[in-house]
């Protein structure tokens, strides 16, 4: 299912009107088509994959990506509020697939936020398997065959930019 793109993305950075235009129609619609094959896989799928597939990841701060075995590991600060930190892991059935020339120069960034991504369903026999593509801001794009997911979801004492508020450290110990 190739809806969103690398391509699609960056001809969304024009600063021409009509090119902005035509791009978040063609945005649109490959959203409306998006939305609708999640819909139709929706049944098929275990409550917690259900649970991964509604986390909301648009700019999360890729922190770290890490490997052990069959376990690819992100851990990822959410940009939408409550602003927590994501901790998923993902049961490889294949070896990654990581393009780090996805964007062109010009548009990466230094720091890796999660840009968007495309997960589906496939089955192989009477296997369910799980993909994703992963667009990031550095100009990465990374595919992912998997058969499990798992997700940790905490809020932070303590992250990479400094202490978290006072007030969430204050109701985490009371």
């Amino acid at each position: 299912m190739n809806l969103f793109t690398p391509e699609l993305y960056v001809r969304g950075q024009s600063d021409d009107e009509a090119t902005q235009q035509e791009v978040d129609k063609l945005w649109e619609e490959a959203n409306e088509r998006y939305e609708q094959r999640l819909r139709e896989i929706e049944p098929e799928l275990p409550e917690h994959v259900r649970q991964f597939n509604h986390l909301l990841l648009h700019d999360a701060r890729v922190f770290s990506i890490a490997r052990r075995d069959d376990q690819l590991i992100f851990v990822m600060r959410k940009d939408i509020p409550p602003r927590d930190i994501a901790i998923i892991t993902y049961f490889l059935t294949d070896e990654p697939y990581v393009d780090q020339a996805a964007l062109p120069g010009k548009e990466c960034s230094t720091v890796m936020e999660y840009l968007y991504d495309k997960f589906d369903l496939v089955h192989e026999g009477d296997t369910k398997l799980y993909t994703l593509a992963i667009l990031f801001s550095n100009g990465w794009e990374m595919r992912l065959r998997f058969r499990d997911v798992r997700i940790a979801l905490a809020d932070p004492l303590y992250a990479a930019s400094g202490p978290a508020s006072a007030s969430a450290s204050a109701s985490k110990s009371a």
